[in-house]
């Protein structure tokens, strides 16, 4: 509330409604635009299925999850990790009033505490850039990937993205900003 009222004292309307835009619009915008496409995206690459295990790896307010929730089904497993618990409560509520049952929340910035070789799919959505400890987070989801596991990671610093993932993931597909990786 008090950076409502300092925006309402010192700035001009020009920063209030730049402000505005970014506070009350973008989820709106990230939630019903980014997020249709990014699950057609799924659909194109048959990257979530019915009963896999899948890791929002940075999955906020649960944009994600939850699609991701109902995709897997009863049979399935979704993780969403994020580091900040506020977050990881905004998950939960929605899941509760979904009535998703498949869904485990993860309070970390890099270890997720999942057993080796655990995950189908690991999805990061506009979260690499924000991770300090890229190369020790990689190998952290190189550990908990399956075999024949995928690594999707939509950002878009691709190429920092591909010089942190040499070595530990191959490049399996691309489209726009979504990097397709396989062990």
């Amino acid at each position: 509330m008090w950076i409502e009222n300092f925006l309402e004292q010192k700035l001009n309307p020009i920063y209030r409604a730049h402000y505005a835009v970014w506070v009350y619009w973008w989820p709106l915008w990230r939630a019903v635009y980014t997020g249709r496409n990014i699950r057609r995206k799924w659909r194109q690459f048959s990257l979530v299925e019915e009963g896999q295990s899948f890791l929002d790896y940075g999955c906020g307010t649960g944009d994600f999850t939850i699609p991701a929730a109902r995709i897997v089904g009863k049979r399935g497993k979704v993780y969403a990790l994020d580091c900040y618990p506020r977050q990881l409560k905004i998950v939960q509520e929605k899941a509760r009033k979904a009535g998703l049952s498949n869904i485990e929340t993860i309070l970390s910035d890099n270890k997720t505490d999942l057993s080796d070789e655990c995950i189908d799919i690991i999805w990061m959505c506009d979260a690499f850039h924000e991770i300090n400890q890229k190369r020790e987070v990689l190998e952290e989801l190189h550990r908990v990937l399956k075999r024949e596991g995928v690594l999707a990671i939509y950002d878009g610093m691709r190429d920092k993205v591909m010089d942190y993932t040499e070595g530990l993931f191959s490049l399996h597909g691309k489209d726009d900003k979504l990097l397709r990786f396989v062990k």
